[in-house]
């Protein structure tokens, strides 16, 4: 156990070595993301959702309100625990093997990362960060593998001073200052008219 779970070599009688396994387990994974986006958009949007949000703003002005913090916590991090079980079920099968080190420090540390660059506060971000990240990840490891935890670590200092709203807040204001600057404007078809 020390060196973790290896050798997952079939699942439900089909070879994790074959391209069409590993393509459906892809489909797979997008399927449930897109599920887990679905339902977590829902709790935000539901009252219990405003609740949270209210607890992570103010927690005793939230008890002093009459409801009972504890047990909204105890249900996020349910949920929360319910994700990540379901994200290592998937991840397990595509990599072949889960050690002890994969739910360690550093690998808690690399997820908040990939929250503050897509954007904390926003599902759409945390989805853009985990995928840019490990996308550059990929790339880097495969070239400069050991300058990795060096970029890992500019790249949450570039975030947290240059765009602390990640690139979904950054996004955002280029929209915005691009809008207000007047470049934008929709032509009305009374105006795309010849004049006479």
């Amino acid at each position: 156990m020390r060196s973790g779970l290896t050798d997952f070599k079939q699942i439900l009688g089909f070879r994790l070595s074959e391209p069409g396994t590993q393509r459906a387990l892809y489909i797979l994974t997008v399927l449930f993301l897109g599920a887990a986006y679905v339902v977590c958009r829902w709790i935000i949007r539901s009252r219990a959702g405003r609740v949270l949000v209210a607890i992570r703003d103010s927690e005793q002005r939230v008890l002093f309100s009459g409801y009972s913090p504890a047990n909204y916590k105890l249900f996020v991090f349910v949920v929360s625990a319910a994700l990540a079980g379901l994200a290592g079920a998937l991840y397990v099968p595509q990599v072949g093997i889960i050690t002890p080190a994969q739910i360690g420090v550093l690998p808690s540390l690399e997820m908040v990362i990939w929250v503050a660059v897509g954007g904390r506060g926003t599902l759409v971000g945390a989805v853009l960060g985990a995928v840019g990240v490990n996308w550059a990840r990929s790339v880097l490891t495969n070239y400069f593998p050991e300058l990795w935890p060096f970029f890992l670590g500019g790249l949450f200092i570039a975030v947290v001073l240059l765009f602390p709203d990640g690139l979904v807040g950054l996004f955002t204001r280029v929209r915005e200052k691009w809008m207000a600057s007047g470049l934008w404007v929709r032509k009305s078809p009374a105006s795309s008219e010849p004049n006479g």
